[in-house]
């Protein structure tokens, strides 16, 4: 680093005139450019910020043509301070008892700290008049900066864009809706040098090298300063990062109520799985939705009408027969918006509530009917006195989602059909057809009539 007494504040504590402070940091080489003050005094230097240093030089009077054996400096010190009152002394050069004398000093050494305040201390003066001090010039040098980058810089969520380089000072990372807030760790390059630790600022707020810094983060981009300031020279290299919150147009809960009860959903609800299944009794005539946005600012629509996140919508009206589909939309004013789909199925029920076979009166099944009791595992049995005819009335449990028919013709669920029978064993089969699948079950009875 170059020559830092060329800038910042000069005096002394005391001074000849004309031979005031100013003329020994001024950098000219005459003899009328020279400080000049009674022992014991000081030259002070004030560089106007925190300097690291490790190499002093003071001109004497024989450097501008003063008799080099009578004209130089006895005993004198460089001292630092943070407070201009307590002095730590950096380095001394004594020619009061050596051979080897130093008519001017131009001496490095190994820096333990940075100060704010430097002086000159001049104990004993010049060779001729211990009472009197002098110096030509005086400069004064910083060590070189130490590192202002980063070494690393991670996140504790997404990933950073590009991947981290010390020499790259921009950074971009996407996060989901529901990351909060992001940590933000930096690691300096050099951490510490000669008793300084470097700074770093992460928003403005000072974070330890390899520490944590939390950043709470808005929905969209949000704007991460971290600026490194080198622990000697005082560089500063900013940092940015960008991180990205994404909306969200997702739900983080759905379900389907029929009253207070919560019907099974197939598959378990998951925000990024977007169709779902759900089966009611082919008696249930509609249900209820319950949605819960995961951005409460998101707007949701059920089947078109505007509904509440958190709040049951309905009810809503299901197909006599077949299925009913459900969307649920959900909305945000930077996102696409994002579809739900539940399909509500009735069970598939061909069974019948009641068999009623009579004539002139009600005949008597072995077994006694049951609506889950058909055939091929149960034919029931009757016998009656000689007919030509038998009344036949058959209660489907969904009669709007089936077609029932007694032996191949069609039978209108809860009506009497007379089947013609003759005498002895007679088949009457009642088949129940779903009228959405196809599928069927068959109620078997066998009749024995009465010869006449």
């Amino acid at each position: 680093m170059g020559n830092i007494a060329l800038a910042g504040l000069v005096s002394a504590s005391s001074y000849i005139a004309p031979f005031e402070a100013k003329r020994a940091v001024d950098g000219i080489a005459k003899p009328v450019n020279r400080w000049v003050g009674e022992v014991p005094c000081s030259l002070n230097f004030i560089p106007g910020s925190l300097y690291c240093v490790n190499r002093w030089v003071v001109s004497g009077m024989a450097s501008v043509g003063w008799d080099s054996q009578q004209y130089y400096l006895l005993t004198y010190s460089l001292q630092g301070s943070n407070n201009n009152t307590s002095w730590v002394t950096l380095d001394t050069v004594d020619n009061t008892n050596t051979s080897t004398i130093a008519y001017s000093s131009d001496r490095t050494f190994v820096p333990t700290a940075a100060y704010t305040y430097y002086r000159v201390l001049v104990s004993k003066g010049l060779k001729c008049n211990p009472n009197i001090a002098s110096i030509s010039n005086f400069q004064l040098f910083s060590v070189d900066p130490s590192s202002p980058y980063l070494s690393k810089l991670t996140i504790n969520s997404g990933t950073l864009t590009p991947t981290f380089n010390k020499s790259t000072f921009a950074y971009t990372a996407t996060v989901d809706y529901g990351v909060t807030s992001i940590v933000v760790t930096p690691t300096a390059e050099t951490p510490a040098a000669y008793g300084q630790n470097a700074v770093i600022k992460v928003n403005g707020v000072p974070t330890n090298s390899g520490a944590g810094a939390t950043v709470n983060l808005a929905v969209g981009a949000n704007n991460i300063a971290i600026d490194v300031t080198s622990a000697v020279g005082y560089v500063t290299q900013r940092y940015t990062l960008i991180v990205t919150r994404l909306n969200s147009n997702k739900l983080t809960s759905l379900s389907v109520l029929n009253g207070t009860t919560v019907l099974p959903m197939a598959p378990t609800f998951d925000k990024n799985t977007y169709g779902y299944t759900v089966e009611v009794d082919s008696t249930v005539q509609s249900v209820m939705l319950n949605a819960t946005c995961e951005n409460p600012a998101s707007t949701m629509t059920i089947n078109g009408g505007a509904a509440v996140s958190g709040t049951p919508y309905g009810p809503i009206a299901l197909q006599a027969t077949g299925d009913t589909t459900v969307n649920v939309i959900v909305s945000t004013a930077t996102m696409s918006p994002q579809t739900y789909t539940v399909t509500i199925k009735r069970k598939e029920d061909l069974t019948l509530t009641a068999l009623v076979l009579q004539t002139t009166s009600q005949l008597i099944l072995d077994p006694t009917f049951s609506p889950q009791s058909f055939y091929p595992g149960t034919t029931y049995n009757a016998s009656c006195a000689y007919t030509t005819f038998i009344g036949v009335k058959a209660t489907a449990s969904n009669p709007l989602g089936v077609t029932l028919t007694v032996n191949g013709t069609t039978l209108t669920s809860g009506v009497r059909k007379s089947v013609n029978v003759t005498p002895g064993a007679n088949d009457i089969s009642i088949t129940v057809t779903s009228n959405t699948t196809g599928n069927f079950i068959v109620y078997k009875c066998s009749i024995n009539v009465a010869k006449q």
